[in-house]
């Protein structure tokens, strides 16, 4: 079994990447999920893909659920044995303690293949200036970054996020456009070059970095102008720093998936889903006002 760590900040579109990769790699892949929070998301949207997802919750396999973390990659490995088992980390994970977490128990059978961070060029300047040690951790760690979110950007523009990223780490292959221009030999090569690296120590102690979550469920909205000032509301920062909202809920009884990533905000149709989910993550939340805020929809 090969493991592929696909890093990236909150909402940098890790989740978007695996499923293209997952769709053009002809192999038997399992996904395990490591979400920040009681509440996972990602996991329920890849499900209805039909992929083979494991779920982890409620802490980081960076930093409190490294024993954990160890023992679901041998379950896997041990039952059903995929060609590649694909994690991804937290968005607030240090990619440098995940790969040397995923180390303790590779052998014979468990090779670690290259990690891939993903990089939205929308957030760069936001996370270098305040979230430095996270984001720069994530980039000098993998020789791989991926540019996301590249549609309808202009050249010059993407051309400095490069140099951006370059300066953070030099020896990095740095793809810079559209999904859709891979070939699919370009998706099967993430999953080719065995790691070679073996120093991956960081001196960012998560546990200082003060970034918190909280959950919902059960969530519903009778019309989609309550829905949206809602969301202006948590943009605005008026229940703290939020740095990434997502989930799915019916609206007007209808299921929507939305985002929030830094101040961009999307909401799209989908599929009839079990049970609604919201997650935000950042920093100073007013849990207390977010509780009545969402108890209010139920």
């Amino acid at each position: 079994m090969k493991i592929l760590v696909v890093s990236g900040f909150l909402g940098a579109g890790k989740t978007t990447f695996i499923e293209k990769l997952v769709e053009k790699v002809n192999k038997k892949i399992a996904v395990l999920e490591n979400e920040y929070g009681q509440v996972g998301v990602d996991g329920d949207l890849l499900k209805k893909d039909k992929m083979n997802i494991w779920e982890m919750t409620e802490g980081c396999i960076c930093c409190s659920m490294k024993s954990d973390f160890a023992s679901s990659v041998l379950t896997i490995s041990n039952t059903i044995d995929p060609d590649i088992l694909v994690v991804e980390p937290t968005g607030v994970g240090l990619l440098s303690s995940v790969i040397k977490n995923i180390q303790k128990v590779s052998y014979d059978r468990i090779k670690l293949l290259e990690p891939i961070t993903i990089v939205d060029p929308l957030c760069v300047d936001r996370y270098i200036k305040e979230y430095k040690d996270i984001f720069t951790d994530q980039i000098v760690n993998s020789n791989q970054i991926v540019i996301s979110k590249v549609s309808n950007l202009q050249t010059t523009f993407l051309d400095e996020i490069v140099k951006k990223v370059q300066n953070i780490n030099p020896k990095a292959k740095i793809d810079c456009f559209d999904y859709s221009k891979y070939t699919d030999d370009d998706w099967v090569n993430f999953t080719k070059n065995l790691i070679e690296k073996n120093d991956f120590d960081s001196s960012v102690n998560f546990q200082k970095l003060q970034i918190e979550s909280i959950g919902f469920t059960d969530v519903t909205f009778k019309d989609l102008y309550t829905f949206e000032s809602y969301m202006s509301a948590i943009m605005r920062g008026d229940f703290g720093d939020v740095i990434r909202a997502k989930g799915f809920l019916p609206i007007n009884n209808a299921w929507a998936k939305f985002d929030i990533v830094n101040k961009t905000y999307t909401l799209t149709h989908i599929d009839d889903m079990k049970e609604s989910k919201i997650i935000l993550i950042g920093k100073n939340l007013d849990k207390e006002k977010l509780k009545i805020l969402f108890s209010n929809n139920k």
